[in-house]
């Protein structure tokens, strides 16, 4: 009886459509694989496959990143990560398809995002503090209400709030606030606003009550104020 297995051919033919209906939807599903940037063009980017796929050859494929329009990475040609598979089209939400999501089953590269993967060999400046960095700094900014931004990048840094602006750079600080400026360079401070301190009013105003040695009737240099 050991051999009626091998004579029943029918229960012999069906395991065997079993195991390779399994091994077909297994080869259907997303992949999730390693890759690098090739490409960056606006939200999306292109990938090749970091890794030896032979016997075949996987094209490159261009895919969404793995972030939302709150907070964007300036991916850069060269970065790492791999794809990761969602279970249905996503070219309806990515703007890189027409049509909305369905339970069709699409080729296994289809479905994919790029997801980043950091790297023992860039560790952060501090590991207990948030850090934002791209090749051209970072912008910080509200997209409602009262126009606020701060942005830093090879120039300098610009604080904004509506009409209000500081720029802070190699040349020194500019303030500009309704129109008026003032400018504190290496070398000296100009300003087109009137400047009020405890003893001075500028330009063209006044002085406060104060000594001076050496006064005399006329005009001539005295002594620095003494009090």
């Amino acid at each position: 009886m050991a051999d009626n297995f091998a004579k029943l051919w029918l229960q012999k033919n069906q395991n065997q459509l079993a195991i390779n209906r399994a091994a077909q939807e297994i080869q259907k599903q997303g992949r999730a694989l390693p890759c690098r940037v090739t490409q960056v063009i606006g939200a999306v980017v292109t990938v090749e496959f970091e890794m030896d796929t032979a016997p075949w050859t996987l094209p490159p494929i261009t895919i969404p990143k793995a972030e939302s329009n709150w907070v964007r990475m300036p991916t850069q040609v060269g970065d790492f990560g791999y794809t990761a598979p969602a279970d249905v089209y996503l070219g309806g939400i990515s703007g890189l398809g027409k049509g909305i999501a369905s339970f069709l089953r699409r080729g296994n590269l289809s479905n994919l995002v790029f997801t980043p993967v950091s790297n023992a060999n860039s560790p952060p400046i501090d590991p207990n503090a948030a850090q934002v960095q791209g090749p051209n700094g970072a912008i910080i900014r509200t997209t409602t209400g009262p126009t606020s931004s701060i942005v830093t990048n090879s120039s300098g840094t610009t604080i904004t709030f509506e009409t209000t602006t500081l720029v802070i750079n190699a040349s020194g600080i500019t303030l500009t606030v309704g129109g008026q400026t003032f400018t504190w360079g290496g070398t000296e401070a100009v300003s087109t606003l009137p400047i009020q301190a405890p003893d001075v009013i500028l330009p063209n105003g006044a002085v406060n009550g104060h000594y001076h040695p050496g006064v005399q009737t006329g005009t001539g240099n005295t002594g620095t104020m003494t009090g």
